[in-house]
């Protein structure tokens, strides 16, 4: 069922957010979260071409994965540059606006029809992730210029992760080798980047192993969470499978509480309960 699919999906993604969040905080080197991420990744996605016997060089899915796996490790690499800049209280909320396009590009472009109920309860999922990462004690001020072109760009290049793969589902390319170009993209790139800043693995800096680690642990939820998001566009309305999808800020909220024992304000207990609502809305 692509509804059971798209809350799997949210979730097990959810556990990738946080994984790296956790990298994050303990200062873990960047682009070694990444490259472990993108490589576990794609080491997932090569396993379930083995089992399915699935592989091809087509030129096409080759491009679909490079635009999507463009769209995915730039558009985290930007996001994480763009929280260095400013509060992560506007920085989520502006970047989760490529939900919203997605929806609207699933309506106008390829005719998908929600009910009244149904846009009421997208609009509560979209406002709810909008509001989570809020903090009242986070000043919201803007100190560099640069982070309105980091988030505006990290913005449009999510879009082409989760619209890409809507785009392709339509075009009924295989969005398991979509995705296994794409993150094997985000490997090569995070592997040329930590070569650029000549970090390798050879030296004495614990962070980049830890970074790695973190990273590899991530790369199995991001792999198992996107695969589960794949299938569920591919038997799903987008319109209502990318806005599911995006609660997986819900679950890096709830986990930070547990274990990293972050406090909620009365606005972020607020929009999680949004969620859940929005949630149930769309299955009444």
């Amino acid at each position: 069922m692509w509804f059971v699919a798209a809350l799997l999906s949210a979730l097990i993604f959810g556990l990738a957010g946080f994984t790296m969040k956790f990298g994050s905080t303990r200062h873990a080197a960047l682009n070694h979260l990444l490259f472990g991420l993108y490589l576990s990744g794609s080491m997932g996605f090569a396993f379930i071409m083995a089992v399915d016997g699935k592989f091809s060089l087509n030129g096409w899915l080759i491009l679909a994965g490079l635009v999507v796996g463009i769209g995915s490790t730039w558009g985290n690499w930007l996001f994480m540059k763009a929280l260095e800049l400013g509060p992560a209280s506007l920085t989520s909320p502006f970047v989760n606006l490529n939900i919203v396009w997605v929806v609207i590009m699933s309506v106008w472009v390829y005719d998908e029809v929600l009910s009244v109920f149904e846009v009421a309860a997208i609009l509560l999922l979209v406002v709810a992730v909008s509001l989570l990462p809020l903090d009242p004690q986070e000043s919201l001020s803007i100190r560099d210029r640069r982070w309105y072109g980091l988030v505006f760009l990290a913005t449009l290049l999510f879009f082409l992760r989760n619209g890409g793969l809507k785009i392709t589902e339509e075009w009924d390319l295989n969005n398991t080798l979509v995705l296994f170009y794409a993150y094997l993209f985000g490997t090569l790139w995070s592997w040329w980047m930590m070569k650029r800043e000549q970090r390798g693995f050879d030296d004495d800096n614990r962070l980049t192993r830890f970074g790695f680690y973190c990273g590899m642990v991530a790369g199995i939820f991001s792999f198992a969470g996107m695969q589960l998001y794949a299938h569920a566009l591919s038997t799903g309305p987008a319109s209502i499978v990318s806005p599911v999808f995006a609660t997986n800020s819900m679950v890096v909220a709830i986990l930070s509480v547990w274990l990293l024992r972050e406090r909620l304000s009365l606005l972020q207990v607020g929009a999680l309960t949004c969620v859940m609502a929005g949630i149930v809305m769309l299955r009444v």
